[in-house]
């Protein structure tokens, strides 16, 4: 399927998987197929590469000020401060609003960031490798995912590899190739925390 085609109207999309299953590669794609088509007003948050074009913002009230435009929030949780029960309704209202203003705003996170009130308004989810047991119990994000019963699915783990994504569009699942792009990949030149020692082999004067 072509990617882009499903933004073509205001929506509130999820991207949802373990950790360090491809989540940020999954956005610099999504971002790089639309610039290839449209023109657009960009926004970001918590992308740790810089994206030519994009608006990086930093709080809500930055964020609520956002008209006509596509919006990814990566690390979403974060934003909104949600270990804070109290911030449920401010969450609420600012989907609200974003979506009332005309835009597209993509969350990514955790299967555990995802809580029943942010489940019950996503319209479309991007499924990478998860957990199921991560999940919030009762939500609609995983009450999707459970009711999938393709090749992917264990009986713990959606078996996702880092180029693939399962897109739920509210009618149908699709399986989804991802590229890697190695230029946004801000874990590439980590070095190993463990290194194999060298290893002197004795040599007697006999050359043995």
């Amino acid at each position: 399927m072509e990617i882009s085609k499903l933004f073509n109207s205001p929506f509130i999309g999820a991207i949802i998987a373990d950790a360090n299953q491809g989540k940020s590669n999954f956005i610099y794609h999504i971002i790089k197929k639309l610039n290839s088509r449209y023109d657009f007003n960009l926004y970001t948050y918590g992308l740790k590469s810089d994206v030519k074009g994009a608006n990086k913002i930093y709080s809500l009230d930055e964020l609520e000020r956002i008209r006509d435009s596509v919006i990814f929030l990566d690390e979403f949780y974060d934003l909104f401060d949600l270990e804070d029960r109290h911030n449920k309704s401010i969450a609420e209202r600012t989907l609200r609003l974003l979506f009332h203003n005309n835009n597209i705003i993509i969350l990514s996170g955790l299967p555990e960031n995802y809580k029943k009130f942010i489940s019950a308004k996503v319209s479309i989810t991007f499924y990478k490798q998860c957990t199921f047991e991560d999940f919030v119990n009762g939500s609609s994000s995983k009450k999707k995912i459970l009711k999938y019963h393709g090749s992917k699915r264990g009986s713990s783990i959606l078996h996702m590899g880092k180029d693939e994504c399962l897109i739920y569009d509210g009618n149908h699942y699709y399986d989804y190739k991802i590229p890697y792009l190695k230029e946004r990949d801000s874990k590439r030149n980590n070095v190993s925390i463990l290194v194999e020692k060298s290893v002197v082999k004795k040599v007697d004067k006999y050359g043995i």
